[in-house]
C-alpha cells in the first residue's frame, strides 16, 4: 500500500514540475521524494528549520544529487541561506571565497548550516554549477525553490549574490541589503564569523 501511495505521490510530484517549471530539454528533472517514514521524530530544532525537511538536496562523491540527511539540521541554530546563479558573474567571482569560507568554519561550527537556493534557469544548470564550484552544502531541491509552502526565497535582496543569515527561528541577523543598499556577502561572511560561536 505504501508504495502504491509513493508511486501516486511521486507521479503528482513529476506532473506539476513539468507543467509549474520550463525545463531545459537537455537536461532531466531532478525531482526530491522523502524516503522518511511520517512516523520519524522530527530532526530539526524549530519549526522554521523543521519546513525544510524532504525539501533538501546535496552532491554525493560523484558530485550526483542525493537528498541531504536531514538529521544534520539536529543543533542548528544558525543558517545562512546563499542566493546565486551560474549565469551571474558576480556569483562566480565570489562563491569559490563562499566554499573555502564554508569548509574552514562548518566543522568547528556545528550549530551553523548554510542552504544554497538557486536562481538558474534549469535544474541542470543548478547541478552542474553546484559541481563546478564543489558546493559542499545543502540546497533546496530545484522543484521546490519557488514552492510556496517553503518560501525559499523570502530573505532574498533584489539582486544577486545575496547571503542572509538568519537565526533558528527565522529572524533575521544579517544581509547583503541594508536599510536598500547592497553591502554585499562579504559583509554577511564577516558577521557570520563574530555572530556564531
Amino acid at each position: 500500500m505504501i508504495q502504491i501511495v509513493l508511486a501516486i505521490v511521486a507521479t503528482i510530484v513529476i506532473c506539476v514540475a513539468l507543467v509549474a517549471w520550463p525545463v531545459h530539454p537537455a537536461k532531466p528533472i531532478v525531482t526530491p521524494i522523502s524516503l522518511t517514514p511520517a512516523s520519524a521524530a522530527p530532526v530539526a530544532t524549530t519549526p522554521f528549520l523543521a519546513k525544510f525537511t524532504g525539501h533538501l538536496m546535496a552532491l554525493n562523491s560523484n558530485g550526483d544529487p542525493k537528498p541531504f540527511d536531514d538529521s544534520k539540521l539536529a543543533g542548528v541554530q544558525y543558517v545562512a541561506f546563499y542566493y546565486s546563479a551560474s549565469w551571474c558573474p558576480p556569483c562566480r567571482a565570489f562563491t569559490p571565497d563562499l566554499v573555502s569560507f564554508y569548509n574552514e568554519f562548518k566543522p568547528a561550527h556545528p550549530n551553523f548550516e548554510l542552504i544554497f537556493v538557486n536562481d538558474d534557469r534549469s535544474d541542470g544548470d543548478m547541478i552542474n554549477y553546484m559541481k563546478g564550484d564543489s558546493m559542499p552544502w545543502p540546497a533546496v531541491w530545484y522543484a521546490d525553490i519557488r514552492n510556496p509552502d517553503l518560501n525559499a526565497r523570502q530573505f532574498c535582496g533584489p539582486g544577486i549574490p545575496c547571503l542572509v543569515l538568519v537565526d533558528a527561528n527565522g529572524d533575521v541577523l544579517s544581509d547583503s541589503f541594508r536599510g536598500g543598499n547592497y553591502v554585499g556577502p562579504r559583509q554577511v561572511m564577516a558577521d557570520i564569523r563574530d555572530m556564531v560561536k
